[in-house]
């Protein structure tokens, strides 16, 4: 539903520029310091060739003028800007093209996480490894497969954005387009599914018996573009440990409120 109301209303290079800028705005941190030191050479490269094919790919949907701002990020980039700044600017970027082409990238179900698990196995194990952690063997990859059973790897990471490497693959590295093998539905169970690997199942099933005891929890469209990240901070305030926050998101995301009932209360309290 979500694909083909999208190539149907805008240009499928304007949804992948929406994607690649969503990465910047997602991992720039992890390539430049705050105080503009570079962490990864590698990794400011790619934000660099993310922008560049962004401008790119933005003239080819007719917005000349955001091509002209996607140029511009990419010399802040080059130039190893600072995180708050570059951050802003690629999420300020990705919000104009969402809004000039209309985009929409929402699941249309709750997602079945079971299934999901099932396509992970069969599409991505084979680099990510069947637990979430890459096999060594893969150390000859330029650009090394996410390890998903990593906290730290995956806590900028949203079932959204996921589901866009997944639709489009990301450049420059050995990820691929799974477009054409899994359909929309597929590739958001999938998306889901993945961002569990970092929690394991007994912290899931005591996160669950935390939950069940609080008055709202966040829906599938809430979680669909929340990062694990956002959701520790959602959590600051709350009267749990530290190590019940995290319990408590590992239930959340393996189980899921009804989006028609509790979307207008679950947005006060998440």
């Amino acid at each position: 539903m979500w694909l083909a109301l999208l190539l149907a209303t805008a240009p499928a290079e304007a949804a992948r520029a929406y994607s690649l800028l969503s990465y910047v705005g997602g991992d720039y941190a992890s390539a430049v310091g705050p105080r503009r030191e570079v962490i990864s050479r590698q990794e400011l490269d790619e934000q660099i060739a993310f922008a560049a094919d962004a401008a790119t790919d933005l003239r080819a949907s007719g917005a000349a003028d955001l091509a002209a701002e996607a140029d511009g990020l990419r010399g802040r980039i080059a130039a190893a800007g600072p995180p708050a700044e570059v951050i802003a600017l690629a999420r300020a970027l990705s919000g104009r093209v969402a809004a000039r082409f209309k985009l929409v990238m929402i699941p249309e179900r709750a997602p079945d996480l079971r299934r999901g698990t099932g396509l992970y196995l069969q599409a991505c194990a084979a680099c990510h490894g069947v637990d979430g952690t890459p096999r060594v063997a893969h150390l000859e990859l330029t650009t090394q497969p996410t390890a998903f059973s990593s906290r730290q790897q995956v806590a900028r990471l949203s079932p959204q954005r996921i589901f866009s490497a997944v639709t489009f693959g990301v450049p420059g590295t050995a990820m691929p387009s799974f477009s054409d093998a899994l359909d929309e539905g597929e590739r958001w169970d999938l998306a889901f599914a993945v961002l569990l690997l970092a929690h394991p199942p007994e912290e899931r099933r005591r996160g669950e018996e935390i939950v069940r005891r609080l008055p709202r929890r966040p829906d599938w469209l809430q979680l669909a573009v929340r990062t694990d990240d956002q959701l520790r901070i959602t959590l600051q305030q709350s009267p749990f440990s530290a190590e019940d926050r995290e319990a408590v998101i590992a239930a959340v995301r393996s189980t899921f409120a009804d989006a028609k009932v509790t979307t207008a209360g679950a947005s006060r309290g998440w």
